[in-house]
């Protein structure tokens, strides 16, 4: 098993290298580099300023053999909720995380790029769990905790819980 890992427009080559070594650390296996892609022009809903994360789920499925998880700066929603940080089908292939709502810049806060990076991988961990099929623990302060907003993120660790890690054999 490997984990292609894509851009959706343009992303901090900073950023895409500490998910890509914060996978390659966390999950053990090969993770690979794909290029720069576009996001499908029918996730965008121009009255909300937001593209639909289920659209591109679908999209990524149908064009990548293997895992692959998508980042992108672009805001995404779903039909269930106003805007989310990440999605992914358990036990499918496909995951996306948006930087924009885990950047303090988006708070009006001052820029944090430690932070950034922090809640980045946390998310993009988070979404790879339920790849490979987790569901959301209930667990304080393990990784498959949901996310309602950026303080969810921040209180809980790059780790899987004893259960959770059960479930993923490891």
């Amino acid at each position: 098993m490997q984990i292609t890992l894509v851009s959706i427009g343009k992303v901090d080559a900073i950023l895409m290298d500490h998910v890509k070594k914060g996978l390659r650390s966390r999950f053990k296996i090969p993770v690979l580099t794909g290029s720069e892609i576009r996001a499908p022009s029918s996730s965008f809903n121009k009255f909300r300023n937001q593209y639909e994360a289920d659209i591109i789920l679908n999209e990524l499925e149908k064009n990548f053999d293997d895992k692959v998880l998508a980042i992108t700066n672009y805001d995404i929603y779903t039909q269930r909720l106003n805007y989310i940080f990440g999605l992914a089908k358990t036990k499918s292939k496909s995951a996306i995380v948006s930087i924009a709502r885990l950047d303090p810049k988006f708070y009006k806060q001052p820029g944090d790029i430690e932070l950034l990076k922090e809640r980045l991988l946390k998310e993009c961990i988070h979404e790879i769990g339920h790849v490979l099929g987790l569901q959301h623990c209930k667990e304080k302060g393990c990784v498959m905790n949901p996310s309602n907003n950026t303080r969810d993120i921040d209180n809980k660790n790059f780790d899987f819980c004893h259960m959770c890690q059960i479930s993923l054999g490891s």
